[in-house]
């Protein structure tokens, strides 16, 4: 598919997204101007009482103290802030530096938090604020933090209910703990349902997180509160957080209005005027303050960062020692770039995983990445179809391992027909070309037989019940384009196609569809016509990729990977005429338990991938390789074209 039209579909899709979100976002915004015009009112006949010269003296005599204490708490509440809206970029997996992230959420959070209408101004300046990114995902940030914040909060609240002895609600306190409970079991259990929820480490993140903002702006409240309010902050907390949650659920600028009525309400002890002159004076540093300073931040623009680095180098792809790395090109993974090591990475709720042996660098060094990479994601490090010399270094470094696949492959320089193990073989392909079947190889396709090989695929899919993903391919024509592709015509109609990744090290066998009726001896026509190719150009590899391979003496993970991944072995027979050389491939976690939890995820990304991300077209996306033990949203890594 060319490029311009490749954009085109890209920018129709994000006018059609901006078509369904923003008459919501302006209906949402009216709602939060009706609410805030009803507040208001209630406010102003409640307030009607207070002594204004009073309030202007609790105001201005706020000791310098006081100020620099709230300032301080202030300054902890908002570089909370920051760090969540960066664990929120890691859970979306953007890929884009932590300082980056960091001063977005920061800047979005000061500015929308006092102009009110959220989830609109919060998107415009995360999208100001993070170059090269679009308004979608700046919206669907905005939105997850938004929901994530007031989730964190209702635990964060419940449980000060909870502790402190004299806070109200305790009943409610507890209904909210329960349904935590359940959120957390469902993030545990996500790699087995469609559900996309944050992972369990990453939900005790953003609730730490939200502790220590809602907890820090508390603080600075209660160092604002005058001489004149016996306030103990045990009781001034839990009718703090009630409020601010009151404030938060409006919608309205900075709250105003139902703030002020809850704390109000909820310190009926207390007289209205001092506590009304705390609020004021708490406002100006909380929301003023920072409004000022986030908006300054959104007027300079983002920081300067070298976003290079996180660009794949071509070059290096093509060289890589293992041709499987080219499904990089179906953007759902990214690479990991440390020094002089490479490794292509696949991202599930739990797990960050290493596929395949290391694009570049050593074993020690690309594992150690793995690892840190891991640790800042929240996540558990683990490789998937290693071959044992990794496996091997990463049990020296206290991992486990397991034989999970082996691969079959062929030297195609010494390699030839005319051996008794490959008798049926010949059998095989004598019988294709009785039926007068012919193959082209790779070449330039027109856009008439574009159509017929998706139709193919399409067709396939929905007999196999849909394509595989995670370390399978997936068929998309700008994908398939890049690789090397065998035609088998029947009457000058295509009736089957294979493709291969493709480096100077070596070819692997990647997708393999067909139509319904196929006579017998196209699919070994078609490899077998590759591996020909194969020889004259002297390539010393050509791979034909995995299949299920597990140790004999199975532990109770390996018999659980038996259970889910072994099949019928139709496909294994098809190999195995080929007489090919068999390599073993690992699985490699921290310990039994994280191969377990690989397992389970594995299992999901397998047979029940995400949409692609940068891929066409979108209608069909499940690999040849049934029987092969191996999600989406937005591609951590994009390719220079």
């Amino acid at each position: 598919m060319r490029k311009d039209n490749r954009y085109k579909l890209v920018v129709a899709r994000t006018a059609t997204n901006s078509v369904v979100i923003w008459p919501r976002l302006l209906l949402r915004a009216a709602a939060s101007l009706a609410i805030l015009a009803l507040f208001l009112w209630l406010l102003a006949n409640r307030l009607t009482q207070l002594d204004l010269e009073d309030l202007h003296t609790g105001v201005t005599g706020v000791s310098v103290a006081q100020w620099a204490s709230a300032l301080i708490l202030t300054s902890i509440s908002f570089w909370a802030v920051g760090r969540y809206d960066a664990v929120l970029h890691r859970h979306f997996a953007t890929g884009l530096p932590e300082r980056l992230t960091r001063r977005a959420g920061i800047c979005a959070i000061a500015v929308s938090q006092t102009l009110g209408l959220g989830l609109i101004t919060g998107a415009i300046l995360r999208w100001r604020m993070l170059p090269g990114q679009s308004l979608w995902l700046a919206t669907r940030l905005t939105g997850a933090v938004a929901v994530s914040f007031l989730a964190g909060w209702a635990v964060v609240t419940a449980v000060v209910l909870l502790i402190l002895p004299d806070a109200p609600f305790k009943p409610q306190a507890i209904a909210v703990l329960i349904a935590a409970a359940l959120l957390t079991v469902i993030s545990l259990i996500a790699p087995l349902t469609r559900f996309r929820w944050p992972n369990g480490l990453t939900l005790l993140r953003l609730i730490g997180l939200t502790a220590v903002d809602t907890l820090a702006a508390a603080a600075a409240f209660h160092m604002l509160c005058p001489d004149t309010l016996s306030l103990p902050f045990a009781t001034m907390l839990p009718a703090f957080l009630l409020a601010l949650g009151a404030g938060l659920v409006s919608g309205t600028p900075g709250g105003v209005g139902p703030f002020e009525l809850t704390l109000l309400a909820l310190l009926p002890s207390e007289p209205a005027t001092p506590l009304v002159g705390a609020i004021l004076a708490w406002r100006v540093c909380y929301y003023a303050l920072p409004a000022i300073l986030g908006a300054t931040l959104a007027f300079i623009g983002p920081a300067r960062t070298n976003l290079r680095q996180t660009v794949a180098n071509k070059t290096l792809l093509a060289t890589a020692p293992r041709a499987e790395t080219a499904l990089l090109y179906q953007g759902e993974h990214r690479v990991l770039w440390q020094s002089a090591t490479a490794l292509l990475l696949a991202r599930t709720p739990h797990l960050l995983i290493g596929l395949f042996d290391p694009i570049s660098g050593q074993a020690n060094s690309a594992i150690r990445a793995l690892q840190a990479a891991a640790h800042a994601e929240s996540r558990l490090p683990a490789l998937y179809k290693c071959t044992a010399r990794i496996a091997a270094g990463a049990r020296g470094a206290g991992f486990s391992s397991m034989k999970v696949a082996q691969e079959a492959w062929l030297d195609p320089r010494a390699y030839t027909l005319q051996t008794p193990s490959r008798a049926g073989l010949r059998r095989k392909l004598r019988r294709a070309e009785a039926a007068g079947i012919t193959v082209s190889g790779p070449t330039d396709l027109d856009f008439q037989c574009w159509n017929e090989l998706t139709a193919i695929a399409t067709n396939w899919a929905l007999a196999h019940g849909g394509e595989r993903g995670f370390s399978m391919g997936r068929f998309a024509i700008d994908y398939v384009a890049r690789q090397r592709i065998y035609i088998a015509w029947q009457n000058s109609t295509p009736i089957a196609f294979v493709t291969f990744h493709q480096t100077t090290r070596e070819w692997t066998l990647d997708l393999m569809r067909h139509a319904e009726h196929l006579p017998d001896g196209t699919m070994h026509l078609l490899i077998q016509t590759a591996v020909n190719d194969a020889a004259r150009m002297g390539l010393p590899r050509l791979s034909l990729a995995a299949v299920p391979k597990f140790s004999t003496k199975l532990g109770p993970v390996a018999r659980l990977f038996r259970r889910m991944y072994e099949r019928p072995t139709g496909l294994v027979r098809f190999k195995t005429s080929f007489a090919p050389q068999w390599q073993p491939l690992y699985l490699v976690a921290q310990n039994r338990a994280a191969l377990l939890l690989a397992a389970a995820e594995i299992t999901r990304a397998v047979h029940r991938p995400g949409p692609l991300a940068n891929t066409m077209p979108r209608t069909i996306e499940h690999h040849h390789d049934d029987y092969e033990f191996a999600s989406a949203g937005r591609a951590w890594h994009r390719l220079p074209e």
